[in-house]
Order: structure tokens, then C-alpha cells, then sequence
């Protein structure tokens, strides 16, 4: 005979499991910043690009949770073929990747996507007149394509780029294609994995127009239901998505359970809602009550929730042990304090900018306001990349405010007199950004140097950093495994392409960069970036300040998430929705 409280338990548990199944399976992630564009090729910042590379996929990706940088197909079958001569890459798209269904297709049916796809993403990529912030990336590489991106530039040039040819794409038939190489080049490949090499449908573009980026379409992990800049980003799965949930990790991921789902297919989830919270403390607030899954920490809250471990590592401080989990990683970036070298007063006085240079006090920043997560910079790369200072023996200028004094009287203004007010731009207004500040004008005004903040939104700061539109500004940069992505922020054919917002040109640097650009790392490629290294100490268009380590929080109940620089780890990620529902 049943007992009848045991089924009555067991209806009970049978009801709460389909509830949960009903439930949507959905993660909140915040947005710390407004994004510039989800249209891959206007954009090229971290906050556009961590959105765009949910909805749009590029021929090439890292791989998620590769214990070293690996690069591994998205939309191809297998890695790309190469000729003999080294000349020739060989390309087979991946069959059965279809784009979003969408109304600008036939009955509102995604298609499968094509070679032609790529070929006209990789027109709009080379176009001039949209992409002024990511052709540096391919610059040179591709037979033609300096030519294409020329005729793009021209007075006249045709509005449809079909008319003209890219010598070096060669259409074999609808999954198949080859690129030529100008020269035998080991880059080259990261180049097709960028965010801002996304394929896009020309269907959409003619539909959509000018607005396609408010109304995305590609063949990525999410299709995206709700725009509000400054609201709620709302991504839903795409159920016939092809990517697949790893089946390999770094050591000792399979025993924190990052491989339990190996081989499925991916979302897991079903919504990612994605809200601006640009200033930390409501993040953290959000963050406590569960209504966020995950907190990257400010200074407050690292304080009261996180400890270091004597080996350097990181634990939940006591309180908070049972309901989050700390997590960080060297974000493969650097952080600058950049002239306008176009600007009448600092780009023309180098003795001013060394000077400058030495009222920097990186080491006190990152002690005093960043509790130690950060690592002084000796060099423009990451200390993550090979070719970094330790490997080219770069030195960099320490804060040092009687060398600073020294200087500024041979520049023409002793003691800071006659010195105008300089102006710092940033691209956020957040009260960690207004006490770095504070911090900076305090060790300039030891010298008698006055500064001034100009604060303002990402996607503003943008539009003016690329426009000359500054004096001085705080930014970063999130490179790729090489040096060379790094140095190449200030090669002069870079000016107005996307990445050298300084301006700075200078002969010697360029020549020092092309020698390094194609040799193996090594003793002869790390002489060449020492000399760079020591061209930027002496010029100074930038001030290179620190490394970050990202260190934050995050709920038990979210899975699979392991943050690193080149993956996107928000389409793998799981959720525990019933540990979610019976949060406190």
C-alpha cells in the first residue's frame, strides 16, 4: 500500500521540478558602461565587443577555458588550410550554420549562411567610409584589400562596394574560398576571430540600413529582443546555434565541475537579461540581494568581501563564503594616460609630457585605490604576452616628483608657472574613476600642475578620442597574445584607423615595428620592441600605467563561468534557477 504522505511529498516534488522547468533559465550580467555600436564593424571597445560577439560569429575564435591562447574554428569546419609557399589560406565554412530568422529574410526563415556572406562582410570590414576603428588589424595582409580600401576612400566611390573586388578573396563555391597573402604572415589568422570581423547577412543591411545596428542579425549564440541603451539588454538563446560547450580546460577545471557539460550544445540558458549599472555601489547592493549574478569588485567592496591568500590568490571573506564565489584573472590588457600629440601645448613639448610622465604615481594607485590588483607596467604590453618587459628588459619612468620639478623648468614652466589647466578625459563618470582622479591631481599639484576632468560616457568619450577632441585622456587596451597588437597603438599608419588615437607618428618606431612584425618571439623579435620601447620613454605620447588583475564575485547558483580576456564566457554559461528561487 503507498503511504500517503510519501505521495503527497512526492506530487509535491513533482510539481516543484515542472515549475522549475518552466521557469525561463535566465543570468543577469550588468553592463558597467554604454556600448559605442552592435554593428560589428563600428565598433572596436571591450563593452561593444563582449555584445556584438553574442549575436554575430567570426571565422575564428579562442578557445574557452584553453589553458594558453588557442585559436579554434566558429564558423569554419576545420582550421584554415596553408599553401606551401605560405601564401594561400584555404577556408571551408561550417554546414548548417543558419543566421537568425529575421524579416528580411523570404517568409522571415534564416538562411544558411555562404561564402558570399563572407564576402561581403569582409567589403564592409575594408570599407572606409564605415570601418575608421579596426582596419589596422588587417592593414596590409590581404592581396588587393589595401586597394579595395582604398577605392572605398576615393571621391565617387561607389555606395555598392559589390563593384568592387577584393584580388585576394577567391570564391571556390558556396562553403568553399581561399585569401591570399601579401607575404607569409603567422598573424594573420587572430585578425578573423576580432568581434569586429563578425559575418553579417546582406539582406539585413539592405533592409535595415543605417539602423542595422539597432536591429542586429547574425548566426551567434543570442538574437537580441530588447534595445535600450541605457536599460535592459535582452538576449534570448538561438536554438539552432552550432557551437558546442567544450570538451577539454586548463588543469583543474574538470574537478570544479567547468566540464560536466562537455559537448552540448550552447546557450544552456534561455534569456541573458544585461542592465547598465555604471557605479558600483547599487552593482553591489543588486549583487547582495541576488537580483545580478555576478560583481566585479570596487575598492569598498573588496575590502568587506574579499581576502588575499599569503600565495597571492584570493578567498570570500568569511561572511559571505557560503553564498559566493571569488573568482580573478590578468585581464591581458594595459591601461595609458595618452597626449593628443596634435594638441598645441602637450603634443609639442616633449619635456612637458616627461614631466608629466614622472607625476604618475602607478604604484600608490594601485596599492591605495585598487588594493594591490594591478602590476606596474615597464613597457606598453601586458606582462600576460609574451614579448612583455620581462622578456625585452623595457624601463619605464617610477613617479619621481624632483625629476618632475627638474623637468617642467626646462620645458618652460618652473614650479608649474605660466602653465596652463590640463585636462584629463575619461570615459566614465564613476566614483572610482572621480578618486583616481583625485588622486592624480593631488601628485600633479605637488608641481604646481593644475588638472581638470572632463567625464563622460563611454560611447561619447569614443566618438571624441577619435576625433582629436582632448588634451589628455585615461583609457586602455585589451590586446591579443602578441606584442605586436600592443605596439601597434602607435604606428603612424595607424592615425585615424582606430587604434592610434594619439596621433604620434614617428619614423624610427614604424621601421623598429615592421622588422619585429613577422619574426618568431625570441631574443632577435625582443631586441627590436626594447627599441620601440625606449623611442615611447623618451617621446612619450603615452604614459603606460598598470596591468590589471579582474577580481570579482559570483553567485553559487551560476555555472560554468570562468572570465578571461579572449573568450566570451557568457555563452557558456549555466544556471541553478532552483538554488535561484530560494535565494535569501
Amino acid at each position: 500500500m503507498r503511504h500517503p504522505l510519501k505521495s503527497v511529498l512526492c506530487a509535491l516534488a513533482l510539481a516543484s521540478t515542472a515549475v522549475e522547468a518552466a521557469v525561463p533559465k535566465t543570468v543577469t550580467i550588468a553592463r558597467p558602461a554604454q556600448f559605442d555600436s552592435l554593428d560589428p564593424v563600428r565598433q572596436n571597445d571591450a563593452v561593444s565587443a563582449q555584445l556584438v560577439q553574442l549575436l554575430f560569429d567570426s571565422l575564428l575564435q579562442y578557445r574557452y577555458l584553453s589553458a594558453t591562447p588557442q585559436l579554434e574554428p566558429d564558423l569554419l569546419e576545420r582550421m584554415p588550410e596553408l599553401s606551401a609557399d605560405k601564401l594561400t589560406y584555404t577556408f571551408t565554412l561550417r554546414k548548417g550554420v543558419r543566421f537568425h530568422d529575421d524579416p528580411c529574410f523570404p517568409g522571415g526563415q534564416g538562411r544558411e549562411l555562404t561564402s558570399d556572406d563572407v564576402l561581403f562582410s569582409m567589403k564592409r570590414f575594408g570599407d572606409a567610409r564605415l570601418n575608421t576603428k579596426s582596419w589596422f588589424a588587417i592593414d596590409g595582409a590581404v592581396v588587393g584589400y589595401d586597394a579595395f580600401h582604398a577605392a572605398t576612400a576615393a571621391p565617387g566611390a561607389p555606395a555598392d562596394t559589390g563593384k568592387l573586388d577584393i584580388a585576394g578573396f577567391h570564391k571556390i563555391d558556396a562553403t568553399h574560398f581561399t585569401l591570399r597573402l601579401t607575404h607569409p604572415n603567422p598573424l594573420f589568422l587572430t585578425a578573423l576571430s576580432y568581434a569586429s570581423a563578425g559575418v553579417v547577412p546582406p539582406e539585413a543591411l539592405r533592409m535595415y540600413g543605417d539602423q542595422f545596428a539597432n536591429h542586429p542579425v547574425g548566426t551567434g549564440p543570442y538574437i537580441l529582443k530588447e534595445v535600450d541603451r541605457k536599460g535592459v539588454l535582452r538576449f534570448e538563446k538561438y536554438a539552432r546555434y552550432h557551437g558546442r560547450y567544450p570538451s577539454a580546460g586548463a588543469p583543474g577545471d574538470a574537478e570544479k565541475g567547468l566540464l560536466k557539460d562537455a559537448g552540448r550544445q550552447v546557450p544552456l540558458i534561455d534569456v541573458l537579461l544585461m542592465p547598465l549599472i555604471e557605479e558600483a555601489q547599487p552593482m553591489a547592493l543588486q549583487f547582495q540581494r541576488g537580483q545580478i549574478d555576478v560583481q566585479r569588485l570596487d575598492q569598498a567592496s573588496f575590502n568587506k568581501m574579499v581576502a588575499r591568500n599569503p600565495d597571492g590568490t584570493f578567498r570570500v571573506a568569511d561572511a559571505y563564503a557560503a553564498r559566493f564565489d571569488v573568482f580573478s584573472y590578468p585581464e591581458q590588457a594595459m591601461f595609458y594616460y595618452g597626449f593628443n600629440m596634435r594638441d598645441a601645448l602637450v603634443g609639442r613639448n616633449k619635456l612637458l609630457r616627461q614631466a608629466f610622465a614622472r607625476l604618475v604615481d602607478t604604484r600608490g594607485e594601485v596599492d591605495t585605490l585598487l588594493n594591490g590588483r594591478g602590476v606596474k607596467l615597464q613597457s606598453i604590453v601586458s606582462v600576460t604576452v609574451p614579448g612583455n618587459e620581462h622578456d625585452t628588459g623595457a624601463r619605464f619612468p617610477d613617479y619621481d616628483l624632483a625629476a618632475a620639478r627638474k623637468l617642467l623648468a626646462q620645458a618652460g614652466y618652473p614650479d608649474g608657472r605660466g602653465l596652463p589647466v590640463i585636462s584629463v578625459s575619461y570615459p566614465a563618470a564613476r566614483l572610482e574613476d572621480r578618486n583616481a582622479f583625485d588622486y592624480l591631481k593631488a601628485r600633479f599639484a605637488a608641481a604646481g600642475v593644475q588638472l581638470a576632468p572632463v567625464f563622460m560616457d563611454n560611447a561619447n568619450f569614443i566618438k571624441r578620442a577619435a576625433g582629436g577632441d582632448f588634451q589628455m585622456m585615461f583609457y586602455g587596451w585589451s590586446g591579443d597574445p602578441d606584442a605586436a597588437d600592443f605596439y601597434q597603438q602607435l604606428l603612424s599608419r595607424n592615425v585615424g584607423a582606430g587604434s592610434n588615437l594619439t596621433a604620434f607618428a614617428n619614423a624610427a618606431f614604424d621601421r623598429e615595428y615592421d622588422a619585429a612584425l613577422l619574426l618568431p618571439n625570441g631574443p632577435g623579435r625582443y631586441a627590436h620592441f626594447r627599441k620601440m620601447n625606449d623611442i615611447l620613454a623618451d617621446e612619450m605620447p603615452m604614459i603606460f600605467t598598470y596591468d590589471p588583475v579582474y577580481v570579482g564575485l559570483k553567485q553559487k547558483w551560476l555555472l560554468n563561468y570562468k572570465p578571461s580576456s579572449l573568450s566570451s564566457e557568457l555563452i557558456y554559461v549555466d544556471v541553478d534557477m532552483g538554488s535561484k528561487a530560494r535565494r535569501p
